[in-house]
């Protein structure tokens, strides 16, 4: 019996190892399922020189926040100059951003001497995070707020986290969620600064309608997989297409969960019948909860062909 058991113990050992090869490793396509604001500000820069913030090395300024590489600067981004003489320390909005092959840095203003100092983030990583997360695909990209955010924040000089909160700047593709409060708080974009909501904000396609300029009973639609950020439209033109409106996108309004400001959106002709010479218009309607925007995209000087397929994809913010 003795000798059974040790024989079953040796066959599970060695099959153990076999069946383990048939896992497999997940992909994703994007680094994290969300972000914490505190990734993007681990990045410091000794000076190089007295009252000298452009340094020698691109490298230098380069950092990554959970895995997304993003520049340290940007003219949005107040930068903390934490000098060796804590009295001396400020933060300064950079007024230009350096960054070419041999250096980088900014363009900056202190109102102090600084001869032994670091630059670092004046947001604890808020405004990097947001910069980095800007656009990342079809759905809103989330960038959290935890007590590590909040303390790191709240000790930068001259300023305090609610301020740095009340001060970043953004757009709908990056959300930021508030985990220190029960229940979160979501902020969203509203144009002019991140207003604390915790509606449900839909990230649904907007609606398209044809104008006179894709022509008699045409046909058009949002091609599947569109997004209130991402999306292709599908114009089948009619007949006798003429100048003026192509196609209109109207986002749902506020109460629905359509974003709460008149974004931009940039639109891109693709498929086997480019067609480059159309604008591209923001308008609004409504107010308050009634709010939503729309853009236009209009042809001016040579109609489309009457029974033609158009594709044009746009990217919105």
């Amino acid at each position: 019996m003795r000798k059974i058991f040790r024989a079953l113990l040796c066959a599970l050992a060695v099959l153990a190892p076999c069946g383990m090869s048939f896992a497999q490793t997940a992909t994703t396509p994007y680094t994290s399922p969300w972000y914490l604001a505190t990734s993007f500000q681990l990045w410091s820069i000794n000076a190089q020189s007295p009252n000298t913030y452009i340094f020698q090395g691109r490298s230098l300024c380069s950092s990554q926040g959970q895995n997304v590489p993003f520049f340290d600067f940007n003219t949005n981004a107040p930068v903390w100059i934490a000098d060796a003489n804590t009295a001396n320390s400020e933060v300064k909005t950079p007024s230009a951003i350096v960054n070419t092959a041999g250096s980088c840095g900014v363009t900056i203003a202190p109102s102090n001497n600084h001869y032994n100092f670091q630059l670092r983030s004046g947001t604890a990583g808020l405004q990097e995070g947001i910069d980095a997360l800007d656009g990342q695909g079809a759905w809103p990209t989330l960038l959290i707020l935890d007590k590590n955010w909040w303390s790191l924040a709240n000790n930068i000089p001259s300023t305090y986290a609610t301020a740095i909160l009340g001060a970043a700047k953004g757009d709908y593709t990056v959300l930021l969620e508030d985990i220190t409060t029960s229940p979160a708080t979501f902020y969203v974009w509203s144009g002019s600064a991140y207003t604390a909501t915790n509606a449900n904000l839909k990230n649904t396609a907007p609606t398209m309608a044809c104008g006179a300029a894709a022509g008699g009973s045409p046909t058009c639609s949002n091609v599947n997989g569109a997004t209130g950020i991402v999306g292709t439209a599908n114009v089948l033109t009619g007949t006798s297409p003429t100048t003026g409106t192509i196609f209109t996108e109207t986002w749902p309004a506020v109460s629905a969960g359509g974003p709460q400001y008149d974004g931009t959106c940039t639109v891109k002709s693709s498929g086997t019948n480019p067609y480059t010479t159309f604008t591209v218009t923001m308008s609004d309607t409504g107010s308050g909860t009634t709010f939503q925007r729309i853009m236009t995209v209009a042809e001016a000087t040579a109609p489309q062909v009457a029974a033609t397929q158009y594709y044009f994809t746009w990217t919105c913010k």
